[in-house]
């Protein structure tokens, strides 16, 4: 994967990046979809290497891959940072109050980058998508609702959010899991944020796993999923 260092032009926060380029994004004329991926804690740091995690090996694997070209950013946040400014780095992390907690500077920086390299790599603007797990399901949530008229459509693991924002992404794709035995962001969070959802009638559909515990990605990453994923364009 590409490697950069991106300093955001209005905070100044300094994000290091890796980016998948397929081998058939030279010199076609198809713009290719982009999927963001945020990754959990364990993938905080400097170095531009521990945010490369089962997330974007899953997004490179045969699975995404073999059913076209897509491109792949995982950007990394700094070690003592969230993607959500929970004011604790001790789970568990729950439900939040936007209007407590505002949008991170990480968030705001890391959907910066997304359009920069969007731009430069000429991807389809109706065809940006969004992913994340745990932390990362966190910052995918908040990043949704933030900017829903971004993305085409996200496939959310194990996260948390905001009820009261579901309003903002009622027309949006999603498909978001949980696993029940989740200690670390427990269950009720998924639970809370699908049933704001369903009373607005939403798109989102909301799937819980019985017997799973906090890595649920074997579950959810699957070529059905990628396959609805790169299904998803915006129309508008």
């Amino acid at each position: 994967m590409d490697a950069g260092v991106y300093t955001d032009p209005v905070s100044g926060n300094v994000m290091p990046w890796r980016l998948y380029v397929p081998p058939a994004a030279g010199g076609g004329l198809e713009r290719l979809p982009i999927v963001l991926v945020l990754h959990g804690g364990a993938g905080r740091g400097d170095d531009n290497v521990s945010q490369l995690d089962e997330s974007v090996d899953h997004m490179l694997s045969d699975a995404c891959q073999g059913l076209e070209p897509v491109l792949v950013l995982a950007p990394q946040a700094g070690i003592r940072t969230h993607w959500v400014n929970y004011p604790s780095f001790d789970p568990p992390f729950t439900n939040f109050d936007q209007r407590v907690i505002a949008e991170s500077e990480n968030i705001q920086t890391a959907i910066r980058l997304l359009r920069d390299v969007s731009h430069k790599h000429n991807a389809d603007p109706s065809r940006i998508y969004l992913t994340g797990m745990s932390m990362g399901g966190e910052g995918s949530w908040d990043a949704l609702t933030y900017y829903p008229d971004l993305f085409a459509a996200a496939l959310i693991l194990n996260g948390a959010g905001d009820p009261r924002a579901m309003g903002r992404v009622t027309k949006l794709p999603i498909r978001f899991y949980h696993g029940r035995a989740d200690k670390i962001t427990p269950v009720a969070n998924s639970r809370e944020l699908a049933a704001s959802l369903h009373e607005m009638s939403a798109l989102a559909r909301y799937t819980e796993f019985r017997w799973a515990g906090h890595d649920i990605r074997d579950r959810v990453y699957t070529r059905a999923n990628f396959a609805w994923l790169l299904q998803q364009r915006r129309t508008d």
